[in-house]
């Protein structure tokens, strides 16, 4: 076990919330948005992106599935046809397995390297780069979560699906 530990159990949590939240959108309303502010299947895709680069990041070499729509933190774009949520959800399970396997045998000089690029209330470090990714990941399941009910869907769970523990 390394100093990540915080930021893989976060990690872990946010995959089950991931999954709890997009469970049960159509596609028509995985499409609809208030104003100028994304669509849950932007969001979804872009998640999923976000975990790919991770995984690419410790090496994991992971194609990601939607280069086109989402790689480089790409915006949403008003004159595309987005994939199904079926689709934008089919890898995040198991990019998600090949990734936090991967962070909890990272050595601490590992995640001492130092990053070519700042991070909103990171240290610089590739630690800091995945504490900055999970706050990141659970603002975006927060916007996607909020869609549900503003979709008049039933709240995310809190809890595995089984344990139907409503917030």
């Amino acid at each position: 076990m390394n100093s990540l530990a915080p930021v893989i159990a976060q990690l872990e949590l946010q995959t089950m919330l991931f999954n709890n939240a997009t469970t049960g959108f159509s596609n028509a309303a995985a499409e609809n948005r208030l104003g100028q502010a994304n669509h849950v299947k932007w969001l979804t895709g872009h998640l999923v992106s976000s975990r790919h680069m991770m995984a690419n990041m410790v090496g994991l070499g992971v194609k990601e599935p939607y280069p086109a729509l989402f790689e480089n933190g790409k915006g949403r774009r008003d004159d595309t046809a987005y994939p199904s949520m079926a689709e934008l959800t089919k890898d995040w399970n198991t990019v998600t397995g090949m990734l936090i396997d991967k962070l909890g045998k990272l050595s601490e000089t590992e995640l001492d390297a130092k990053l070519p690029y700042p991070l909103p209330g990171s240290d610089g470090t590739l630690r800091g780069h995945f504490g900055f990714m999970a706050h990141h990941e659970a603002y975006t399941i927060g916007q996607i979560s909020y869609a549900r009910r503003i979709a008049g869907m039933e709240a995310m769970k809190y809890a595995p699906k089984e344990e139907a523990v409503t917030a």
